[in-house]
């Protein structure tokens, strides 16, 4: 297969490169990559391609509605995982990076087989417009009324594309294309994680991600507060407002800090884990001890009539060195019709399971009894909520 011509006029493509004709495909060139995806020189130079294309497929169009491009895949244009060139990286969606790579997305169950008359990116719009009003993915006849089952598998057919050139195939041959299973439902979603799990709990879990970044945070120092109860008299969760401040935050004295977690590191590496189908609790263990992601928290939720009550115990207790690493609690939301706050207990690593369940303790003996779930910060930096694609319980420990 003739490699894509970089040059035009003599002139090298230094911005996104012209789309081109989208048709199955496959990778001959493997592990030749002279960049690792979890290196930091792989990672910056995907920030700059996603921010060179406005996060804009170069085949199909599509744009990611997340500003930093989560999902969308940075590919080589001639196949050449060596060829860093900045002419030759291109921004494809997951959907596009599979019709790309069939045989792999066919060994994976996401792609089957179709000889239809329809262009290969009118089926991929098709199917992203059904499945972004209904959530599912559609059947081939529902895409295509007209689409006929071939007598060969996606897989077979790829391993025919790996000898012979696109435009040497028979012409039965290049009327293939590609469709969608309902197994490829994260091909889809991977962008648009909202749209995938839409619970009311996971909505309000982004909008105070979000909230965290935009607002600050009132922390507790001795310096600025006087004492710890002053502080507490004074910034109330049940009557501090949520769009003056994120969180009110508590800090033990005697706790020990880890290094900084790399958090770009690990949401790079967990996007790509998810676009090549190995998303895992497992996954993500490992992805969170690659990254040094170690903290984690036990979560409580309390009504605003006794929300002030039960966060005095618990910031006293953090601070006075008995409880975990930190806690805060979210101020009061004037917008929900809810009235609860969640309060957060850390503990510095999520893998000592001995002083987790030490936290627990104690979290029991200031009254709080009901089952509560802790849940490591790499499963809230990487979106594992309830309902979450990759059927991830969205707490490591219930007790």
């Amino acid at each position: 297969m003739a490699a894509f011509q970089l040059t035009d006029n003599n002139k090298v493509f230094t911005d996104a490169p012209p789309r081109r004709v989208v048709h199955l495909d496959v990778t001959r060139t493997w592990d030749n990559r002279t960049l690792a995806v979890s290196s930091s020189e792989w990672r910056q130079l995907r920030a700059d391609i996603l921010r060179r294309d406005n996060n804009t497929c170069s085949s199909c169009g599509y744009t990611s509605p997340d500003d930093t491009g989560r999902g969308m895949k940075v590919d080589h244009i001639d196949g050449d995982a060596s060829n860093n060139h900045r002419s030759n990286l291109r921004v494809h969606c997951p959907p596009c990076e599979a019709i790309r790579h069939c045989g792999l997305h066919g060994l994976y169950g996401y792609i089957t087989l179709g000889s239809s008359a329809l262009d290969q990116l009118e089926i991929i719009k098709r199917t992203r417009e059904v499945f972004e009003t209904s959530g599912n993915i559609p059947r081939v006849k529902e895409v295509d009324p007209h689409a006929i089952k071939p007598k060969i598998s996606i897989v077979e057919f790829a391993n025919i594309l790996l000898e012979t050139d696109w435009d040497n195939l028979p012409e039965k041959f290049r009327s293939f294309k590609g469709f969608f299973t309902d197994r490829a439902d994260k091909l889809f979603s991977i962008t648009k994680y909202r749209d995938a799990f839409h619970s009311d709990s996971n909505i309000r879990a982004e909008q105070i991600i979000n909230l965290e970044s935009s607002l600050p945070w009132m922390t507790f120092s001795p310096e600025e507060h006087t004492s710890l109860q002053n502080f507490l008299d004074t910034w109330r969760p049940s009557t501090t407002r949520l769009f003056e401040y994120a969180w009110i935050c508590v800090s033990n004295p005697k706790a020990s800090r880890r290094d900084s977690p790399d958090i770009q590191g690990l949401l790079s590496a967990w996007d790509d884990s998810c676009t090549n189908q190995r998303a895992s609790a497992r996954e993500l263990d490992l992805l969170a001890r690659q990254y040094h992601v170690f903290v984690g928290k036990w979560l409580i939720f309390a009504e605003r009539d006794n929300v002030d009550a039960l966060w005095f115990r618990i910031a006293r207790s953090t601070h006075a060195g008995t409880l975990g690493t930190e806690a805060k609690v979210s101020p009061f939301d004037e917008s929900s019709d809810e009235g609860r706050h969640v309060i957060c207990v850390f503990t510095n690593d999520y893998r000592d399971f001995r002083d987790v369940k030490r936290v627990r303790e104690s979290l029991r003996r200031l009254g709080i009894k009901d089952r509560i779930g802790y849940k490591p910060d790499a499963y809230t930096h990487c979106r594992v909520y309830s309902n979450n694609p990759w059927n991830i319980r969205p707490s490591m420990y219930n007790q």
